[in-house]
């Protein structure tokens, strides 16, 4: 995917309203990842048509987004465990039909760059809200006439996939470095870490490493405004 992403696309939910005494717990958000892998065009695009793929999938994450669809997306970084990965999306819907029908209309998927793999992912991170919020910051700064760049406001984190999401769950809970944590199809673990390289990520896991469980660490790129979303919850 993209090198960079806009930080006018991506993430958070909503707040948990109260009753009489204590308030009731926000169920989980059940959305759907989608892994953003290189595609099966074998010839390289041209400059004119890497222009206009790439634009266009930069337009249409921001249609996607504004529509209120992607709520969260970046691309990975150098390090990372799997070389076909390019980027990710996260969809605000658990509907695995629907959730193909948004991403198949990325113009990388359709000339080949892109290829897709889906994922039912649930978490309680306010992904909804901060996706207003991104979009709120991106129209304050048109309205002061400057139109952010793809790759804008963006930083480097760590995503984080472990095989046993209750493990994971125990072993990060209250970890102020885990900025998301969600369950991935169910059974794994998926979180972004507050960890601007491997090195960093990999001191913040040590201490739990053996609680945790089998993981693998991928470097990411996405927008700084992710570092003031902390899951309190952790399951």
């Amino acid at each position: 995917m993209l090198r960079h992403t806009s930080r006018s696309v991506l993430f958070v939910v909503l707040a948990a309203s109260g009753c009489h005494t204590l308030p009731e717990a926000e169920p989980p958000l059940a959305c759907t990842l989608v892994l953003l892998k290189t595609g099966t065009r074998d010839e390289p695009l041209t400059a004119a048509e890497n222009k206009q793929v790439f634009g266009g999938h930069f337009a249409n994450m921001q249609r996607l987004a504004r529509e209120g669809h992607l709520l969260l997306a970046g691309p990975y970084g150098k390090e990372k465990t799997d070389a076909s990965l390019r980027g990710l999306f996260v969809l605000d819907t658990a509907e695995r039909e629907r959730a193909k029908a948004l991403a198949e209309t990325d113009p990388g998927f359709q000339a080949g760059v892109f290829a897709f793999e889906f994922h039912a992912l649930e978490t309680t991170a306010p992904l909804r809200a901060f996706l207003a919020a991104e979009l709120a910051a991106q129209d304050e700064a048109e309205r002061a006439g400057r139109k952010l760049q793809p790759g804008e406001g963006g930083r480097m984190y760590t995503l984080l996939t472990a095989d046993d999401a209750d493990a994971a769950a125990a072993a990060l809970a209250g970890n102020p470095a885990v900025l998301l944590f969600a369950r991935l199809d169910g059974k794994r673990a998926f979180a972004v870490l507050d960890a601007k390289d491997l090195e960093q990520a990999r001191a913040v896991v040590a201490p739990v490493a053996a609680r945790l469980g089998s993981h693998v660490l991928d470097a990411w790129f996405a927008s700084g405004g992710l570092a003031n979303l902390p899951d309190k919850k952790r399951a």
